[in-house]
């Protein structure tokens, strides 16, 4: 990293500035937040984060992306300095725990000589079943997918880890065929649930056909989204 010692008193005053922000002398609205009482927020920044990206990578504009970052750079040192207000945990733990993780799951890079000698290497998946520690990790995969994606996302998620525990009950026999007949059978009901139920029904379709042709439906949509905008704005 270049100028790694300017890096880090960056960073240490910004967690300065977030601490008296949160003081009894700072700024009333910060000092009343909670992890829970952001938890949306983060989520929002996250996604204009992801769309800064897009644009760096379509038009080169670093700027936007630099900021966004930095707005989710403070969700996490704000959560970080709250935790430490509650004694559970501090900034400094986040740092430690992520870079154990991030060493334990590159075996191949921070311990290659051992990892060589390994008969059967184990994959990423087992390797983070290994950090858990609980039941979840091994006898319910499934809850390790955060219920709080959104429902593309979650779906093709769950049907990738379905497919690694469960291969033998997940449907994979899923058709295009099956998608135009769904349609056909939506112009023939009328009632709001009904619709509402088949229209799930075929997102799941797309859903399960796009995650085994590797596919991010997701992503495509977002896209989709983007062109139909600016579309729009140029009329």
């Amino acid at each position: 990293m270049k100028n790694k010692e300017r890096t880090m008193e960056a960073i240490e005053r910004f967690i300065g500035i977030v601490e008296e922000l949160r003081s009894d002398h700072g700024c009333p609205w910060d000092k009343a937040q909670t992890h829970g009482s952001i938890r949306m927020e983060l989520i929002e920044e996250a996604y204009e984060a992801a769309e800064a990206m897009q644009r760096f990578e379509a038009t080169g504009e670093y700027e936007n992306l630099r900021e966004e970052l930095g707005d989710l750079l403070l969700h996490v040192i704000m959560h970080g300095v709250i935790a430490e207000e509650e004694g559970i945990f501090t900034i400094g733990d986040i740092a430690e725990e992520i870079s154990a993780k991030m060493i334990h799951r590159h075996p191949h890079v921070f311990n290659a000589e051992e990892w060589q000698k390994q008969e059967k290497k184990k994959s990423w998946e087992e390797l983070k079943a290994e950090e858990k520690g609980h039941a979840d990790s091994k006898n319910r995969p499934l809850h390790q997918v955060p219920a709080s994606l959104p429902a593309l996302i979650r779906a093709q998620k769950l049907l990738k880890k379905a497919s690694n525990h469960y291969a033998s009950r997940v449907e994979k026999e899923v058709s295009l065929e099956q998608l135009v007949l769904l349609g056909l059978q939506l112009g023939q009901v009328e009632a709001a649930w009904q619709k509402e139920k088949m229209m799930t029904s075929m997102l799941y379709h797309m859903a399960n056909i796009a995650w085994q042709e590797g596919i991010n439906l997701e992503k495509g949509l977002m896209d989709r989204m983007g062109v139909m905008v600016e579309a729009l704005e140029k009329e």
